[in-house]
């Protein structure tokens, strides 16, 4: 499978500048938790590390009294210190922890990035900390939503092959980006994909599918 663009061209990296629009796209994104729901009922106890963490949104909510989730970052301005999570610095190419730390990973919205020349790199690494047998879970745009609709270019992997084809196993959740006001709706979606396209939102609710794939650690393989 192959892709023709980087999705940081898409939708940037952006919540270290602009966290205004990344309050918005936290807050509004799934707004029902489904998406977290479905997570922590995936998820064993342990320690988990949580790929891509962002601000630790997903991590302090998946974290409880049996399970530990260890947030892993690369920007230095997307970690917020105030949640009282464990962190570290990494990318999912490079994971800095030994080998079968973790009785658990998992990434959302962020292992397809920087592209998927390195995702064969990042899947061998997220498989090396994580214990034989162990979960191993990765959140995407599933497509043929409203967001994706909006996008002039393709942000999503319908067929979801590239996992499949590596072991995992694909469920659908359907659910929305549902906004405060229109406004707002607009202007989350003029910043990811033009200001003609945000004017253009005439709801304060897009439909969202995503995409969940789950398989263990010992039946997974980065190159098929």
């Amino acid at each position: 499978m192959t892709q023709d663009f980087d999705p940081r061209e898409i939708i940037p990296f952006y919540g270290g500048q602009r966290p205004d629009m990344f309050e918005i796209e936290r807050r509004c994104m799934d707004r029902d938790g489904k998406v977290i729901a479905h997570l922590d009922g995936l998820l064993p106890g342990g320690l988990v590390l949580d790929i891509g963490a962002g601000n630790g949104f997903t991590a302090s909510a998946l974290s409880n009294a049996q399970r530990t989730v260890i947030p892993m970052e690369p920007d230095p301005n997307m970690i917020d210190r105030s949640k009282g999570l464990l962190w570290a610095r990494g990318t999912a190419q490079s994971i800095p922890f030994h080998d079968h730390a973790f009785s658990a990973a998992y990434s959302t919205w962020a292992f397809f990035l920087p592209g998927v020349a390195e995702r064969p790199q990042g899947l061998a690494e997220v498989i090396r900390v994580t214990q034989p047998g162990g979960l191993i879970v990765i959140v995407d745009n599933a497509g043929d939503d409203g967001l994706c609709a909006l996008s002039p270019r393709t942000i999503a992997e319908p067929d979801g092959r590239w996992y499949t084809e590596r072991g995992f196993e694909r469920t659908i959740i359907e659910t929305s980006y549902r906004f405060d006001s229109v406004p707002e709706a607009q202007a989350l979606m003029a910043f990811y994909f033009g200001k003609d396209i945000g004017l253009s939102v005439k709801s304060d609710e897009i439909s969202y599918r995503v995409a969940v794939y789950t398989g263990h650690s010992n039946k997974l393989t980065p190159n098929p």
